[in-house]
């Protein structure tokens, strides 16, 4: 990587991949702060976390600039389709994937493609708070892109579970297999020089993105079975929204508000699990609490929820005292919930008082690359969980929901943190978790990450056995629909964790996604 003269700035940065979390280090021993470092490594992500994060997909993260209040910025997608133009014959259809006990079916091709913000979302970013020149922040990415990365193994994982997507179009397959035309496996060597070229490009003339999304809307639009128009491209706004911000054992905790639906609900467990702490951490009573509040936070996640928590006061309403004792004292009713998805997150923090933390998703992708660039482009319009209401029906322009909840925690005497998860529905119950057992139970965040985890979902309860105490093994085998793992295994979400506790940064990378922390002092 390029060598600098700057002062380093102390910090740390957790992530889903060593190579994701090294580019966010560099930035920040080249004098950067947290938002250069998490733009850094969401970039490095693009090249060696895909296909759980690209450019050409959506993010939303969660920001504070020095000792200032956190902010929430929404790049996550929009419903195409603005001008009216629709193609006569829509190439969408169905991949099964096999994930060993069930089967989940995705949809793909080009009308399966939102319009993607993750790369203006992460541009726009760096420009209100980023303190490096942009060539330096993606400078790792290119220099993964072009000089090769090594494929991980729990990315090498999700490119087995996703191998029918990337068998869609030569090339798409070309980005995951190896020199032989295999499917790569871990320890792979890969590049993507073609990426590193549009990064690189897009660092030295911002004004680029125009182009790439010309291109989009070329390959990508009506003439070519798909939805995405020049109107769509012509408005990449990325808006700044309040976070969601709840009170916790005197921690001040702001997460994504809407169109993420996640985050009320993260800020809404934690005020159910006030009096956790009563249960000794890991026992049976703990876990008992916990899957009592998920069984709340299904009810309370019914039909209508994502578009409710967009209207105002709705949110406020929800997390209200008497709101709150109501749900604490009802019997749950869970709704079903939904199934699995590909996400990424990373989280920095630097000795400024800045604090990220950023979700980054680009679905499965659709099973084609946007010609010319090495990026294969979403399928937000192609996942059931963020299209309950069907396919291709909500309105053009409209903010696409989103389950995805980053989280800052600002504590009493100055100490920050910042996680957040991949693995769709299941995140939200891996945050609140980890909240739970940092704040609650006062625990170190490795082993807040590393805890068991429990998740419910409709009639059934699903657990990992590794480490759990006998007492919560016989809680948890004798609940209806008990499902038990064997291992920690990444079903459960990564929740990767960047603190700053007592002077001192640390954190935790979950090992269920890949999760490594690089710290720089």
């Amino acid at each position: 990587m390029i060598e600098g003269t700057r002062r380093r700035t102390r910090g740390v940065v957790a992530a889903g991949d060593r190579q994701t979390a090294r580019a966010g280090a560099f930035a920040l021993e080249q004098g950067g702060n947290a938002v250069d470092a998490a733009v850094a490594a969401a970039c490095a992500a693009f090249v060696c976390e895909l296909p759980l994060a690209g450019p050409l997909g959506g993010g939303v993260m969660v920001a504070r600039a020095d000792h200032g209040d956190p902010v929430a910025l929404d790049f996550f997608a929009r419903v195409p389709g603005l001008g009216g133009q629709r193609p006569a014959h829509l190439d969408f259809a169905h991949v099964e994937v096999d994930f060993g006990a069930a089967t989940q079916v995705f949809h793909v091709g080009r009308a399966a493609a939102a319009v993607p913000l993750a790369l203006p979302g992460l541009l726009e970013a760096h420009r209100r708070f980023g303190a490096l020149p942009l060539d330096v922040v993606v400078a790792p990415a290119v220099e993964l892109g072009r000089g090769g990365y090594t494929l991980g193994a729990g990315v090498a994982f999700v490119f087995r579970l996703l191998e029918p997507i990337h068998r869609w179009s030569p090339a798409c397959w070309a980005l995951v297999s190896d020199a032989s035309g295999q499917l790569a496996a871990a320890g792979s060597r890969l590049d993507n020089p073609q990426m590193a070229g549009v990064l690189a490009d897009v660092a030295a003339r911002p004004a680029r993105v125009f182009d790439l999304y010309a291109e989009l809307v070329a390959h990508f639009g009506p003439s070519a079975g798909g939805l995405i128009t020049a109107a769509d491209v012509g408005r990449l706004e990325v808006p700044q929204r309040r976070p969601v911000e709840v009170a916790h054992r005197g921690w001040r905790l702001a997460t994504m508000p809407a169109p993420s639906s996640g985050g009320a609900l993260v800020a809404l467990g934690l005020r159910l699990l006030a009096d956790v702490d009563r249960h000794p951490f890991g026992s049976a009573g703990h876990y008992a609490a916990l899957v009592r509040v998920q069984h709340i936070l299904l009810g309370v996640r019914g039909p209508s929820f994502d578009l409710d928590v967009r209207e105002p006061g709705f949110v406020e309403a929800l997390l209200a005292d008497e709101r709150v004792a109501a749900l604490a004292a009802s019997a749950p009713v869970a709704h079903p919930d939904h199934p699995l998805g590909s996400t990424t997150h990373i989280s920095a923090l630097d000795e400024h008082g800045g604090a990220v933390a950023v979700t980054l998703t680009n679905g499965e992708g659709c099973g084609h690359v946007l010609p010319g660039t090495g990026i294969q482009v979403n399928n937000l319009l192609g996942e059931e969980d963020i299209n309950p209401r069907g396919f291709h029906v909500d309105p053009p322009g409209m903010a696409m929901g989103t389950m995805m909840a980053p989280t800052l925690g600002l504590g009493p005497r100055g100490e920050t943190l910042a996680l957040g998860s991949g693995g769709s529905n299941r995140l939200r119950n891996a945050i609140l978790a980890t909240l739970s057992h940092l704040l609650s139970h006062g625990v170190e965040a490795r082993d807040a990450v590393r805890a068991p985890r429990v998740h419910a979902e409709g009639g059934r309860v699903c657990f990992e056995l590794a480490d759990l105490a006998p007492d919560a093994r016989a809680l948890l085998s004798g609940l209806p629909g008990a499902a038990a793992f064997a291992e920690r295994n990444m079903y459960f979400g990564g929740v990767h964790t960047a603190t700053h506790l007592h002077g001192d940064f640390g954190g935790a990378g979950d090992p269920r996604r890949g999760g490594h922390v690089e710290t720089v002092s």
